[in-house]
């Protein structure tokens, strides 16, 4: 493979920090690069998350060029499109994050058999999920249907370090042609709707790991209390991240932690239905 570049396929995982896809093309020392295909597992979205979506590449792409990468943008299928930018870089080597919806299964098992066979290495990471669904299970060997009795078999479990942003990103000789956003017009199903979530969210990783911050410095403590109360920021509102990867469960589960030796009371919460602690990083 010697110095050949690998293609960093990205579907929701819009971060650097903690990212074990990008963590493992960067140890290889071999140039990387970023890609995101509009295909049609991405174009069955709906307008806000098509939406919201943009607003993601925008500040992923804005991050890479921080350490000295860029983001390639492609739409079409999947696999032709991979292909395409093998034949157009000569890359021998694909990296994803794996993904756990039913189309995306099937995308990619057809996707990784078809790179294989074609003679590339192809590797899927964890990175969505703290822990593997296959790797959580009940005594009868499947997958746990309630809550209390899932918890109780995780909530000692160690996720594992996070892994640390690189400084930069080894990069090709020639970069691949790229589409412009803008002409994908991700946002325009939204209409006027979109002036008006944009007063409401910041995208990106630093938004996320501010609004982190700022939950498990102060509204954590009182979680317990007012987490039903739908009028108060009483929730962490990571969720919209979490979807899209701009910060991973990981960082969320040791922050959690944090705050539960630190005596913050809403870390650690119980009640009828739900057996033991929970950490309130949602």
């Amino acid at each position: 493979m010697g110095s050949a570049p690998i293609l960093l396929w990205l579907r929701r995982d819009f971060r650097l920090t903690d990212h074990p896809a990008l963590h493992a093309a960067v140890q290889t020392g071999r140039p990387v690069i970023p890609v995101f295909i509009l295909d049609p597992v991405a174009e069955r979205l709906g307008a806000a998350a098509k939406w919201r979506l943009e607003r993601a590449l925008e500040a992923y792409a804005q991050a890479l060029d921080g350490i000295g990468s860029r983001l390639i943008l492609r739409r079409g299928d999947a696999l032709e499109t991979l292909r395409a930018l093998v034949a157009e870089t000569g890359a021998s080597s694909v990296h994803w994050t794996r993904a756990y919806d039913p189309d995306s299964i099937a995308r990619d098992r057809d996707v990784k058999s078809s790179l294989k066979a074609d003679g590339l290495t192809v590797q899927s990471h964890h990175g969505h999920l703290l822990f593997e669904p296959w790797s959580v299970e009940t005594g009868q060997g499947t997958p746990y249907r309630v809550y209390s009795p899932f918890w109780k078999a995780v909530r000692h479990r160690d996720p594992g370090p996070m892994l640390p942003a690189p400084e930069r990103l080894a990069t090709p000789e020639d970069w691949p042609a790229s589409d412009r956003l803008a002409d994908w017009r991700l946002g325009t199903a939204m209409n006027r709707g979109a002036e008006v979530l944009a007063k409401y969210t910041d995208a990106g990783e630093r938004a996320a790991l501010d609004l982190l911050d700022w939950f498990a410095a102060g509204p954590i403590d009182a979680y317990r209390d007012r987490r039903d109360m739908v009028a108060e920021d009483a929730c962490s509102g990571l969720s919209q991240y979490l979807t899209l990867g701009e910060i991973g469960p990981r960082q969320c589960w040791h922050a959690g932690w944090r705050a539960v030796e630190e005596g913050k009371r809403g870390a650690s919460i119980s009640s009828r239905n739900w057996s033991g602690a929970s950490l309130p990083i949602t």
